[in-house]
């Protein structure tokens, strides 16, 4: 059946899958949280690492090219939340860009927590470009692990 068919009509299969592969790339390099800003920009968001040891919980964020004033850290019922923005350089006139990657704005993460933790023993340190906050878990909290034994 596929010899009937004219070979200047059939699509050519490579070419169909380059075709495919360009609308996906420009749909990613579009989407709100890559490129440079657009109208539907919602920010940027920092990458984190979040680990738990018996005592406490640690939250470690990058945030390149802030100062510490330029963050809001609460802790909002069983949530962790870190705001902030990282505000846009001055452009210089008669500058040529080839290529804009950095991250501009304001972000919000919202992290909520696993365990219980103590609101006034919370520390939060910030040194070269990353946040750390130590959140020391309640007496209570470290009291509910149980250990079930194996038959």
């Amino acid at each position: 059946m596929l010899a009937l068919t004219p070979v200047k009509h059939r699509p050519e299969l490579p070419s169909l899958f380059r075709d495919m592969e360009n609308i996906f790339k420009n749909l990613w390099e579009e989407f709100p949280y890559r490129g440079e800003s657009t109208a539907l920009d919602i920010g940027w968001t920092p990458r984190m690492d979040v680990s738990e040891t018996a005592e406490h919980l640690e939250v470690k964020a990058e945030l390149p090219g802030l100062e510490k004033n330029d963050l809001d850290i609460s802790l909002e019922g069983d949530a962790l939340v870190i705001k902030g923005e990282k505000k846009h350089e001055k452009e210089e006139e008669g500058k040529t860009f080839h290529c804009l990657e950095r991250s501009y704005g304001s972000f919000y993460r919202a992290l909520r927590l696993p365990t219980e933790v103590d609101p006034a023993r919370i520390e939060a340190k910030f040194s070269n470009g990353v946040l750390t906050i130590t959140l020391p878990k309640t007496e209570e909290a470290r009291k509910k692990i149980a250990h079930i034994e194996v038959h």
